[in-house]
């Protein structure tokens, strides 16, 4: 369980953390990779610290059951990874690039997610009308999944 630590210069290499309580932390100049997230909750999390000076790392190999809630990944390339049945509740994820990830079952509600790229990306769960959507990109036949929420009957 961390509250409110502020993380400087760390390296956290093929980690696994599970069934952890994050509480307003924030990262400065570390590095993280192949991280699997598992079984956890992540509440005022500043996770862009993790990429340093190189917007190339990949500081997560997979996130299962977890809850982010008012996280800020603003810019992040979060792609290429797994998360599965995560919950992302009043984040900042403007610009995030989701491309290709496996979002099984995973939900967003009152996101920041203008910009992001979903393009590729697989069992998002969306509703448009709570999330700020403006300029996210997404590709067929996935972005059929956003008319869930409405009540229609696609044939």
């Amino acid at each position: 369980r961390w509250n409110g630590a502020r993380i400087t210069a760390c390296s956290f290499l093929g980690c696994t953390f599970d069934r952890c309580a994050w509480s307003d932390v924030v990262f400065s100049f570390c590095q993280m990779s192949d991280a699997w997230l598992l079984h956890c909750a992540f509440r005022s999390i500043a996770w862009g610290g993790l990429q340093g000076r190189s917007a190339l790392v990949q500081p997560f190999g997979r996130a299962e059951q977890c809850e982010f809630r008012y996280n800020e990944f603003s810019g992040m390339a979060l792609k290429q990874f797994d998360f599965s049945k995560c919950t992302f509740d009043d984040c900042k994820l403007a610009g995030a690039g989701f491309r290709g990830v496996a979002l099984s079952s995973t939900a967003f509600s009152r996101c920041d997610l203008q910009k992001a790229d979903f393009r590729e990306a697989t069992g998002y769960r969306i509703d448009p009308s709570d999330n700020q959507m403006k300029g996210a990109r997404f590709s067929f036949p996935d972005v059929i999944a956003l008319l869930n929420g409405f009540g229609l009957v696609i044939e």
